[in-house]
């Protein structure tokens, strides 16, 4: 047997997308539609019914963890998705180059993204990890770019602490806040983490500020990346690996480092697929090729595909219809053609809804779609919100890659 899990990220969507219907109910989805009425369809609260969901959280929870327990923060799937080693102690954050000016108060953000900087950012990165903290600290770090303004930084050392503040204030024109312990943590390892931090942001603006990249951009009239924002504390969570719990091993093909990470951390291999961006310009055709060529040496699959979820954040109703189009053609109609459904189950799902009128992650319940020779058909026609309220799977909380697992009988029993 064969799985297949592909999670549309931000799928859902509300009545008000399309002129009353969602985004996924107006899209053109022949392939989707089809497997819907060979197979069987419900609605899926990604963490809880009236929970809304972080993609972090939503992943661990249809992956089959149960975030509550083992959820520590979001940096260590960043550092871990971006190829970053991370071990027992170190500290991770998500981070963004930023533009800043200085002012008496403190450094003052313009720009949290840095103009959305596109290039030259390993340049700026080596600049970053030239940074020498205080000896007396004992405390190492590491920076490394990812997309646009995106990176990663991981701390090291001796007695380190998740439970700091972040130094992102979320707006502009706002001092950026200094890094402090939570309230309620205040101790020795939060204190020196804090401070690390502090020194790590203030050298930032010292390297940063003056380097030729910087230089060119502004003479170029662009935002400098002269500062580092770093959010999402986190450190290594205890997680049994999927092959230890089923016995079966399996890769992650996505181009968001947040996805990777969280899959590397259930015990997911990493397999890139040419042209996979994270964003709405993916090569969906070469996923699919990645993904059956997988499926050779290996039991599982995982596809996570993120452009529904951008053109949800920007509010573009007929981008996110033309993505799902584009899923449905691109991803699915090659995986339907050479896929041997006598021996292959597939899921679809989202991880949570994002409405273009809000913007954001929302508590709405996503459609799921699972077909396969073990799947039990239902009455539904076509893949949507509403039709998959009636469907014949009901309405359940993530586990969805276990029921997936289940239709292989791949299920460890509970229970003699």
């Amino acid at each position: 047997m064969k799985a297949i899990l592909i999670i549309a990220d931000g799928l859902g969507g509300r009545p008000s997308d399309c002129g009353g219907k969602t985004c996924l109910e107006a899209a053109r989805s022949p392939n989707l539609d089809k497997l819907a009425r060979r197979g069987a369809l419900g609605l899926v609260d990604p963490i809880g019914p009236g929970i809304r969901p972080g993609s972090d959280t939503a992943h661990l929870s249809l992956l089959g963890y149960n975030p509550h327990r083992v959820y520590t923060g979001r940096g260590v799937f960043e550092c871990l998705g971006i190829g970053m080693t991370v071990q027992p102690g170190d500290v991770c954050f998500r981070a963004n180059f930023a533009t800043v000016t200085p002012s008496k108060e403190g450094v003052i953000v313009k720009d949290r993204r840095a103009g959305r900087i596109a290039s030259g950012q390993d340049q700026l990165a080596e600049a970053l990890n030239s940074i020498k903290l205080e000896k007396k600290l004992g405390i190492e770090f590491e920076f490394r770019a990812s997309t646009q303004h995106r990176g990663a930084l991981l701390l090291r050392g001796k007695g380190l602490s998740r439970y700091v503040t972040e130094n992102d204030p979320h707006k502009v024109d706002v001092k950026a806040p200094e890094f402090m312990p939570v309230e309620g943590h205040d101790n020795e390892k939060t204190r020196r983490t804090a401070a690390a931090l502090n020194e790590l942001v203030k050298h930032s603006y010292e390297v940063l500020h003056d380097h030729p990249v910087n230089r060119q951009r502004e003479r170029d009239e662009e935002h400098p990346a002269n500062y580092i924002l770093a959010r999402g504390a986190a450190d290594l969570p205890h997680l049994d690996s999927i092959e230890t719990i089923y016995g079966v091993s399996g890769a992650v093909i996505a181009g968001g480092a947040l996805y990777r990470g969280i899959a590397l951390a259930c015990g997911m291999e990493r397999i890139d697929a040419p042209g996979a961006t994270g964003g709405l310009d993916t090569d969906l055709r070469s996923k699919a090729n990645t993904a059956l060529k997988v499926l050779e040496t290996l039991d599982y699959v995982f596809i996570h595909v993120k452009g529904t979820d951008n053109a949800g954040h920007d509010k573009d109703a007929k981008a996110k219809t033309t993505f799902i189009e584009r899923i449905d053609a691109e991803l699915i109609s090659p995986l339907m053609e050479r896929i041997d459904w006598k021996t292959t189950h597939l899921a679809f799902t989202g991880d949570h809804t994002t409405p273009i009128d809000y913007g954001d992650h929302t508590v709405e319940p996503v459609p799921v779609l699972f077909v396969g020779p073990n799947v039990r058909s239902d009455t539904t026609v076509a893949l949507g919100e509403r039709e998959a309220g009636r469907g014949g799977l009901g309405r359940f909380t993530g586990q969805v890659l276990p029921i997936l697992f289940g239709y292989n009988n791949w299920a460890p029993k509970f229970g003699s």
